[in-house]
């Protein structure tokens, strides 16, 4: 991996990121040129290719900031060779937040999981893919896709666990289209059991919420102060040196729920 002075080279021209890079002196620097850079693909458009480019160009990992959803057919010509570690950046599901939401629950399993999406009809999509991420995360397996329906309103969906000893719980997703053009949108998640799981991510008020419920009383997560940006940018410069990251496997496994969503 390329250095820049003291910091590990980063290409990006995402404010967000150049802001980060500010923010981690020590072990981060701009630089014009992707090779041997962790090397910032913006979330709209044709990600994949973008991705694919950033590799040919000598990337030593990429980041994929905010991924929307993109058809099938994007995939399938020109799959991912897997040699260059891709840290994907979700606002909605931080790999902080998750973590806290795990660990709050010390291995009580949840025994069903509720996922309300709202945002505008353009970033719905996207909002639901966050949204199966949290069910498979507070499931701690991945996803089946059961049933569903899906309007220009709205979608439905239910799902089952995917493992083979049938321990991961039940899960529906609701996506409602809202008016107004605000970024991102509103995630609320529930996961019931012995432990109680609520959280809310509402990006157009800049909130997240998570608390767990058990029986000695309620705990709030502490606020993370941390951009998501900086976070992504972190675990990539980690991820250069520490080994393999599933960000991308995940994405995709949440993406192919969508995909069967979408056709339903």
């Amino acid at each position: 991996m390329s250095r820049v002075g003291r910091g590990y080279a980063v290409h990006t021209a995402l404010s967000a990121y150049v802001a980060a890079v500010a923010e981690l002196p020590v072990s981060a620097a701009l630089a014009d040129d992707a090779r041997g850079a962790v090397v910032v693909i913006p979330g709209s458009g044709n990600w994949w290719q973008g991705m694919l480019a950033a590799r040919s160009g000598g990337a030593s990992a990429v980041v994929l900031a905010d991924p929307a959803v993109l058809p099938r057919e994007a995939f399938v010509s020109s799959p991912w060779p897997g040699d260059v570690p891709v840290i994907v950046e979700r606002p909605r599901v931080r790999r902080d937040v998750v973590a806290d939401a795990v660990a709050a629950r010390r291995g009580s399993p949840a025994r069903i999981i509720t996922v309300e999406c709202t945002a505008p009809a353009a970033s719905l999509d996207a909002v639901i893919l966050d949204g199966f991420g949290w069910a498979r995360s507070l499931a701690q397996s991945p996803m089946r896709f059961q049933a569903g329906i899906a309007t220009a309103r709205g979608r439905m969906a239910l799902l089952d666990c995917d493992s083979l000893d049938g321990g991961a719980p039940p899960a529906t997703l609701v996506g409602t289209a809202a008016g107004g053009l605000h970024a991102g949108g509103l995630l609320q998640v529930l996961a019931l059991g012995e432990v109680r799981t609520e959280l809310t991510v509402d990006q157009p008020a800049g909130l997240t919420r998570l608390e767990t419920s058990t029986e000695q009383g309620a705990l709030r997560a502490p606020e993370r102060y941390e951009s998501s940006a900086r976070l992504a940018l972190r675990r990539a410069v980690e991820a250069c040196s520490e080994g393999p990251v599933t960000d991308l496997d995940e994405l995709l496994e949440d993406m192919a729920l969508t995909w069967a969503l979408l056709d339903a």
